[in-house]
């Protein structure tokens, strides 16, 4: 783990060192990442999401903090202030916005790098926030917003 050095001016954030597992491209800041357990399952690899009600959402590794080549290292924020977390609502209707201060959980479908928002009244699988919004989003297009993670 790689912590930020406290400063006055900066927030804390957290790193971690993930390798790429995902083969098919490179992984971008700010999206959103699972630990690869359905390949290489070693506790450092890192891929595209699965759908929630696989893992609900408990998988989630952190948002990605540089760009890292498939089949490379590099570091994924697990904690802290982040300024470009790709988001999108939960479905294609305006009554699952994001709004600021909404927690939000890894995506329902899978397939896509972004975070959701959570749904709170949902009674089917229970999912867990790892970042809240500090910003609105009103799209189901993937959108950089800034985002507090708590991924640990």
């Amino acid at each position: 783990m790689l912590f930020q050095r406290i400063n006055r001016t900066n927030p804390e954030k957290i790193f971690v060192v993930a390798y790429n597992s995902y083969s098919t491209a490179s992984l971008s800041n700010g999206q959103a990442v699972v630990w690869d357990y359905a390949t290489d399952a070693d506790g450092v690899s890192v891929t595209r999401p699965s759908a929630r009600a696989t893992s609900a959402g408990l998988a989630g590794a952190g948002i990605v903090a540089e760009t890292i080549a498939s089949g490379d290292y590099g570091l994924v924020q697990v904690f802290g202030y982040h300024s470009a977390v790709r988001v999108r609502q939960d479905t294609s209707s305006a009554a699952a916005n994001v709004a600021a201060g909404r927690p939000l959980t890894m995506n329902a479908a899978g397939s896509v790098f972004c975070l959701e928002p959570a749904n709170t009244a949902s009674t089917v699988i229970i999912t867990y926030p790892v970042a809240i919004a500090l910003a609105a989003q009103a799209s189901w297009t993937t959108k950089a917003i800034a985002c507090f993670l708590k991924f640990m």
